[in-house]
């Protein structure tokens, strides 16, 4: 058997593919995404960070109290493989969220709007141990997910 999905593939694309885009895979205040909803949101922030340089590998910093917004950053952050660092000179933090990166400063909206033009794709095989580490990370996040779940 090879190596498993990415940790970004099973816990929003697959779901995707096996024909559940429609069940609702987050539910905050701001209002309810299906799992089609949330991989298109995560997917199109991961382009948007992917086009101010963020990359697989580079480290980030993510703070954002809002849940909702958290859940589609960390996804994105996930989906670009890019490792979590409260150091990391690239940022996404704050209320209202704003993203940092090459000493410039850039809303969150815009960012997200930007990365709809050329969504990221998740990888098809996580690098080493970064699954298994993200799923610890993040695992408020991604266990719900990876087991088909609504987060809340």
């Amino acid at each position: 058997m090879g190596r498993p999905q990415s940790v970004a593939f099973r816990a929003l694309d697959r779901h995707v593919v096996a024909g559940r885009a429609d069940e609702a895979a987050l539910s905050t205040a701001s209002g309810t995404l299906s799992y089609a909803q949330l991989l298109h949101e995560s997917a199109s922030l991961a382009g948007g960070l992917r086009d101010l340089g963020l990359r697989a590998g580079a480290p980030v910093h993510l703070d954002v109290p809002d849940r909702h917004l958290w859940v589609v950053s960390v996804l994105a952050i996930v989906r670009l493989g890019a490792e979590p660092d409260p150091d990391a000179s690239f940022t996404i933090t704050g209320d209202p969220v704003m993203i940092r990166a090459a000493d410039e400063e850039y809303e969150f909206d815009l960012v997200l709007r930007a990365g709809r033009v050329d969504p990221a794709p998740s990888s098809v095989h996580d690098e080493g141990d970064y699954g298994e580490r993200m799923e610890r990370r993040f695992g408020d996040v991604l266990a719900t997910l990876l087991h088909g779940g609504t987060l809340t």
